[in-house]
């Protein structure tokens, strides 16, 4: 698989959450049955780290291979978080005090190495380390002093984590080559 596949699902699967969560904002309910849908919204996280580490925007070094794993593993442990809500609410609560912080760590790893690697270009440049330093100086002060969803201040800074993983999504797309096409020979 290659980075730009990894980031079309990443761009698809964040997208329908920026969708879902300007419908939170506009008072669609949200059911209880919503949790696994809320799971697959992670995955779509990790496919971002995912098609991040194949573009190689992150460079070979150490930091940003540091980075993109420790994303993972939040994206992954909130992905778990999401599913058990429900099943098993006091372990879904302490993955959700610790996924976000390793998710914000390994977004500013990555991030200081996409900057350094000097690969991408533009604003593309900049949006890997501009969510994890929002995770940390927005959406976690949002959700701790507004009580976390569905406060409407909570989903606001969800909205802009959304939004942001789609922007990285979208710079691996507009950042990493097209594979060559070859066409079979006679």
């Amino acid at each position: 698989m290659n980075a730009r596949t990894v980031a079309c699902v990443a761009a698809v699967i964040t997208g329908l959450a920026v969708v879902y969560t300007v419908a939170l904002l506009l008072a669609m309910p949200d059911p209880d049955w919503a949790y696994p849908a809320r799971g697959v919204i992670h995955v779509g996280e990790l496919a971002t780290f995912v098609a991040l580490g194949l573009s190689g925007a992150a460079g070979t070094g150490l930091l940003g291979r540091l980075g993109i794993g420790v994303g993972v593993l939040g994206a992954l442990l909130l992905a778990v978080a999401e599913v058990i809500t429900l099943s098993a609410p006091a372990t879904s609560e302490t993955l959700f005090a610790i996924a976000p912080t390793l998710v914000g760590l390994g977004l500013v790893l990555a991030g200081i190495a996409v900057v350094r690697t000097g690969r991408w270009t533009g604003w593309r440049r900049w949006v890997t380390l501009a969510l994890g330093v929002y995770v940390f100086a927005v959406l976690t002060p949002l959700i701790i002093t507004s009580g976390g969803p569905p406060a409407y201040a909570a989903v606001v800074g969800l909205l802009g984590w959304q939004v942001l993983w789609v922007l990285i999504a979208v710079a691996v797309l507009v950042e990493t080559e097209r594979p060559a096409l070859s066409l079979p020979t006679p």
